[in-house]
């Protein structure tokens, strides 16, 4: 093998494998999660939680933190281009996952203000860069696709 073709070879297996890299180095819980969407969000990510429920087919899962309280954060779990199915009988165990996380918002911008902008019905305001400095929308829920999951 040429040193050219040594190079090339390893320039490429390193750019495959930063392609691949998560955005963090460690993993974030789902309160964490919700708190730094607007962060992380469409980003590939690591997440850590306990499963509390899945559908029984597999498809989907829902992610808590411990053991569910009312009021905690709940997050959706959809393997990605449905890939894979999630264990059924995996309910109250730790998972962790590679993805990415999308968040719904809830449109909160008043009818009079979309009125003013020429907004058409229908439209909504757009979304906000931190939700913590705008009352116009507010998050609703996140959905998390899944690309690789690990039972711990």
């Amino acid at each position: 093998m040429s040193k050219r073709t040594f190079v090339c070879l390893s320039l490429f297996v390193a750019l495959s494998i930063a392609a691949g890299v998560v955005y963090a180095s460690t993993s974030l819980t789902v309160p964490q999660l919700a708190k730094d969407i607007v962060t992380v969000e469409k980003q590939k990510i690591a997440l850590t939680g306990t499963i509390a429920g899945a559908c029984r087919s597999g498809c989907k899962v829902w992610l808590v933190e411990g053991r569910y309280k009312k009021g905690d954060p709940v997050i959706l779990v959809w393997a990605k281009d449905n890939a894979f199915k999630f264990r059924t009988d995996a309910t109250g165990r730790q998972v962790k996952l590679e993805g990415f996380a999308v968040g719904q918002y809830i449109d909160l911008c008043a009818t009079e203000k979309k009125q003013e902008e020429g907004m058409k019905e229908g439209e909504s305001c757009p979304k906000p860069e931190v939700l913590e400095k705008t009352k116009e929308k507010q998050l609703e829920s996140i959905t998390f696709f899944a690309t690789s999951v690990e039972y711990l």
